[in-house]
């Protein structure tokens, strides 16, 4: 019953915390070029590589810098030296690059800086290893440019990425509004590891409460109806923890 017990309480813990994205504010230290830039987060430098998107190659070591890859990297860097709000938005099942680099939507002043490349031509869908919060909208957007030659794709052709995507009844509304939505937390993981500590000693206390009932009433758990009430129990205790 114990072995139940804590395994109800680790699924509704993963549950409570299983959201789609995490959000965190971020303090704009250098550019990289059109699609990469550092930023202070956690008070701790990063290099942020931002997810989704491709743009033409402007400082890569050994290679021509590519036609609007010193246009994409000056937008980016105008924005991002301007701005006045950074907000970083991670998709939870792929934080990180085979590089080691972070990946993150990156919202400035309330507009996501990739919708805003993609509108110009100055950087196209890429880079795609799962499903991502904002990929059909973006591709709708990125269909758009490429109609009116803008940017790249006054002579880019190859739609990449989106050309597998069916944009039937896709928008292209990518609202900073809703960016809580599927996120984990209303308010930035600055404390992250605060937050973790806290909710692993409410386990702890749930768990002790827990095999302190079932001690007490140990000879009743052959009854099928009295696991169901202790189930029902465990679910109870867990919402009140976390209401604290």
């Amino acid at each position: 019953m114990k072995k139940i017990g804590l395994f109800i309480i680790c699924l509704l813990i993963t549950m409570h915390v299983n959201a789609e994205t995490t959000i965190k504010k971020a303090q704009f230290v250098r550019c990289v070029d059109g699609d990469t830039a550092v930023f202070n987060v956690d008070g701790q430098e990063t290099k942020y590589r931002f997810l989704a998107i491709d743009t033409p190659e402007s400082v890569k070591p050994n290679t021509a810098v590519e036609e609007f890859g010193k246009d994409a990297s000056e937008y980016t860097c105008n924005k991002l030296t301007n701005a006045k709000e950074i907000v970083i938005e991670y998709e939870n099942s792929n934080k990180t690059d085979k590089y080691g680099r972070y990946l993150g939507w990156i919202w400035v002043d309330g507009s996501l800086l990739q919708k805003e490349l993609i509108t110009v031509g100055y950087a196209k869908v890429a880079y795609i290893y799962g499903k991502y919060r904002y990929t059909e909208s973006l591709c709708l957007i990125q269909s758009l440019a490429k109609k009116e030659e803008y940017g790249l794709w006054g002579s880019e052709t190859e739609d990449g990425y989106c050309s597998t995507v069916d944009l039937t009844g896709v928008d292209d509304i990518i609202d900073y509004s809703k960016i809580n939505d599927n996120n984990s937390n209303n308010e930035t993981l600055s404390n992250s590891e605060q937050k973790a500590y806290d909710m692993f000693e409410k386990i702890e206390n749930i768990q002790n409460k827990v095999e302190k009932y079932v001690g007490k009433n140990e000879d009743k758990l052959t009854n099928v109806g009295f696991i169901i009430f202790i189930i029902i129990g465990v679910v109870y205790l867990i919402i009140n923890e976390f209401k604290k």
